[in-house]
């Protein structure tokens, strides 16, 4: 008895489909061997350019220079995001030495007699007979309201000069204590031309509605936030105009017939004379800053930051601004993604909040 061994040929659509399943599975690990070349080419940037970044952090928080290790402290502390940056290297002892400032004298009275407001009589405004003619500063259209860009170092920004202090006032949402506005709607519901964001609020986590203002408020007189001490300074107008900047409470306002206030802080000029640089730490972000003129013009600035074009500015710098736009008094706002400009319709600045648009704020200093 003999063996046969039979062999099995394939039909025609039978050798079709195994050759179908070759390719598949040689398309198979041809797309594995290219995915896992991608992978490992991106998981190796990640641990070279983390390792760049770990190295750089060294440097910068343990290297040569301490006024550049301080400066970036500060400023991720002014961040929600990476507050954690610092503590890599850094112990917290080290961390409290950085952040501790000097505390400023509280007893800061604004000198009036430095303002000399424009005359009703007349009907000058502050351009007349001022030095903003000679710094070319000149109010071409007659709406009594100058804009200016403004360049400083590696950062960019926008001044606001509004020449008559009367017009500006201080503008709160519908129901104060829930949600905030944007500036936008502030210009809406008060039929104004323009302003800026003003005091800081509630934020907790970020999640903040904009509704909860932080420190003393003051609007028309009537007091929604009485908070002495939270913040680093306040600044407000009294009736007839004049800018005041200080450490307020409620009854420092009624006996100085201050009837407009927001707190934030710090103050950057009072009566002439700049916050001395011991007392105003701070890193390089976006800015919001008002102040006044002796001939009581009033100056609105934002300082854009955390962008490409624009790095940011420290407390300092505004400081120089101001004083070089003339300012006798002037006082630091909310600023970082609250920091925003509203002129003519339009948002003038670059926000630097997540979505790049302005964030709900529980007030805003407005002018008509």
């Amino acid at each position: 008895m003999s063996n046969t061994v039979i062999e099995y040929e394939m039909s025609p659509e039978e050798k079709e489909a195994a050759a179908e399943k070759k390719a598949k599975r040689a398309k198979r690990r041809k797309r594995a061997r290219i995915f896992d070349r991608i992978a490992g080419f991106i998981i190796a940037t990640v641990v070279v350019v983390g390792c760049a970044l770990l190295g750089l952090l060294y440097v910068i928080e343990r290297g040569p220079s301490p006024s550049l290790r301080d400066t970036f402290v500060n400023t991720m502390d002014e961040t929600r995001r990476f507050k954690f940056v610092p503590s890599i290297f850094l112990t917290d002892s080290e961390l409290e030495t950085i952040r501790v400032a000097a505390k400023m004298d509280q007893d800061i009275v604004t000198d009036t007699s430095l303002i000399n407001l424009p005359s009703e009589d007349s009907g000058d405004t502050a351009e007349t007979g001022s030095s903003l003619e000679e710094m070319g500063l000149v109010d071409d259209d007659g709406d009594g309201v100058i804009f200016k860009e403004i360049q400083y170092g590696n950062s960019e920004g926008y001044m606001l000069i509004v020449l008559d202090p009367t017009r500006v006032f201080v503008a709160m949402p519908d129901g104060y204590g829930g949600s905030g506005m944007t500036l936008e709607q502030f210009a809406d519901k008060y039929d104004a031309i323009g302003g800026i964001n003003a005091g800081g609020f509630k934020d907790d986590q970020g999640g903040g509605s904009g509704g909860f203002p932080q420190g003393l408020t003051i609007v028309d007189g009537t007091c929604y936030s009485d908070e002495f001490g939270v913040t680093e300074g306040s600044a407000g107008f009294d009736s007839k105009g004049i800018l005041h900047v200080g450490y307020y409470t409620y009854e420092d306002c009624q006996k100085n017939d201050i009837v407009n206030v927001v707190s934030f802080g710090p103050i950057l000029i009072s009566n002439g004379v700049p916050t001395p640089e011991e007392y105003l730490v701070s890193g390089t972000n976006p800015r919001t800053a008002i102040g006044q003129r002796a001939d009581g013009a009033v100056l609105m600035l934002v300082m854009d930051g955390r962008q490409i074009h624009s790095m940011g500015v420290t407390y300092s710098d505004l400081v120089n601004i101001m004083m070089d736009y003339g300012a006798v008094n002037a006082c630091n706002m909310d600023g970082g993604s609250s920091t925003a400009m509203y002129y003519n319709g339009e948002y003038v600045n670059s926000i630097s909040s997540s979505n790049g648009q302005c964030r709900a704020l529980p007030n805003a200093f407005m002018f008509k």
